[in-house]
């Protein structure tokens, strides 16, 4: 984080100093509380029926309105969701593109991925809690 950037009150996304508004929500840098509330914590925490980008290497959250990865591009894998626990080296107790241990950022407006390895999320800095995906 360089000198001036700075993070977005509606939803946590850090932000390059030059910005006027947020990247991810376009809440204005120095938005009232009325301007915060109407931008609303943009849904990033994960509900039912989001997925994740079974793509090598991408494993990004998509909502479950999306049928492509916004981040890469490919076409949402039903056959991965719907594969049976343990066929083929498939681990169903793993999201797709994950490693056992990793975790979601439980704080509100976050509900970013994180490693295994990692014992406060990566944007947020909130401390990892016990309960694991």
């Amino acid at each position: 984080m360089s000198s001036g950037d700075w993070m977005c009150v509606a939803c946590q996304h850090l932000n390059f100093k030059k910005r006027e508004a947020c990247q991810r929500c376009h809440c204005p840098k120095f938005a009232t509380p009325d301007e915060v509330s109407s931008y609303g914590m943009n849904r990033t925490e994960v509900l039912a029926g989001d997925w994740y980008c079974a793509t090598f290497n991408c494993g990004t959250h998509n909502y479950a309105s999306r049928t492509a990865c916004y981040m890469c591009g490919a076409l949402r894998d039903y056959s991965a969701m719907m594969a049976a626990p343990n066929a083929y080296g498939y681990d169903g107790s793993v999201v797709p593109g994950w490693k056992t241990g990793d975790w979601i950022c439980n704080r509100f407006g976050c509900g970013l991925h994180n490693y295994a390895s990692r014992m406060e999320c990566y944007k947020c800095k909130t401390p990892r809690r016990c309960k694991r995906i």
